[in-house]
């Protein structure tokens, strides 16, 4: 729709009632083309509220938008990063493999309001409902090195901080990809790697992010209420947005991604770690384990009691003490 963007950003970036004639001016179009577009975009969910002789004014209903969550960033984070959003997808990892076909400069945020073939680790289905936040990020790899352990464990903590800080809130880490609210699943992530055939490299990542929002408790599938929380009433208590949420964890992500590979950022993760002084039971592959977790090592590893790392692997057991 032609214009439509623009307006949108004009109306995102301020909190003052714009006029239909300034807005006019300024694209050079009729007031009359101004009000036709703000109509669809009232239709499509943004809230646009007209006050008389004042103009119009955007309120963030939580409907997603880029350019309320930019004016979040810090400045150089704002003008780095490049943003596709979508109302309902298959799945916005599947959409970030698609494009990493294009071979992106800038670390690219694809989101979408649902997602119809969310998946999770080994493929898992991931119930993707409208109201939370379904987020990959496609990121160039310069150094042509990975060590996706660290890089997963690096999100987990990204994604804890901004719940501290934005919801104040206390979630825990659950190793290698979960956090946990209350001891319930309310954070997955996945990381994936696309390698360059010809130089055999790994030369872009995507990491997807599942986060339950605004999922109301009962609303969830039966096969995994005992297990699955919601952000809910701690984003409506805080009255944050999930546009500026997405801000918060997109800050604090690329933060801790600058250094990730040095490990400085684990001290906190295991401060947060759910599983130390636990009892667990790993699969790993056809292979199971028990042992007793004494630390996080600085590849993000899992070790237990008895020395061995395990860099892989799912914990489908914790025996409390």
């Amino acid at each position: 729709m032609e214009y439509s963007n623009e307006i949108l950003k004009m109306l995102s970036n301020t909190d003052q009632p714009l006029s239909g004639e300034k807005i006019a001016q300024s694209l050079k179009i009729s007031r009359a083309a101004v009000w036709k577009i703000i109509q669809k975009l009232q239709a499509n969910g943004y809230q646009i509220e007209s006050q008389h002789r004042l103009g119009y004014i955007y309120h963030d209903n939580g409907k997603l938008n880029q350019y309320v969550i930019k004016k979040d960033l810090t400045v150089e984070l704002s003008q780095q990063l490049d943003f596709e959003i979508h109302q309902t997808i298959d799945s916005t990892n599947t959409r970030a493999k698609q494009l990493s076909l294009q071979k992106h400069l800038h670390p690219l945020v694809i989101l979408s309001d649902q997602q119809t073939a969310g998946y999770g680790r080994y493929g898992r289905n991931y119930s993707s409902p409208s109201g939370n936040i379904y987020l990959s990020l496609l990121l160039p790899n310069p150094s042509q090195r990975l060590n996706p352990g660290l890089l997963t464990t690096a999100t987990a903590l990204a994604v804890s901080l901004a719940i501290e800080k934005k919801l104040l809130a206390q979630p825990q880490i659950k190793w290698v990809n979960d956090v946990l609210l209350d001891q319930k699943k309310i954070v997955g992530i996945l990381t994936e790697a696309i390698t360059n055939i010809e130089t055999r490299s790994i030369d872009q990542v995507i990491i997807g992010i599942g986060i339950n929002y605004l999922t109301r408790l009962d609303q969830l599938p039966p096969e995994i209420k005992s297990r699955a929380g919601s952000l809910r009433k701690f984003a409506l208590a805080a009255q944050v947005t999930r546009n500026h949420f997405i801000a918060a964890v997109l800050n604090q992500f690329f933060q801790i991604y600058q250094t990730y590979q040095t490990g400085d950022f684990l001290p906190a993760y295991r401060q947060r770690c759910y599983l130390l002084g636990k009892e667990v039971t790993i699969q790993q592959g056809q292979q199971k384990m028990v042992g007793l977790v004494s630390d996080i090592d600085q590849q993000g590893c899992l070790v237990l009691s008895n020395g061995q790392h395990i860099s892989s692997g799912e914990v489908t057991k914790i025996r409390l003490k």
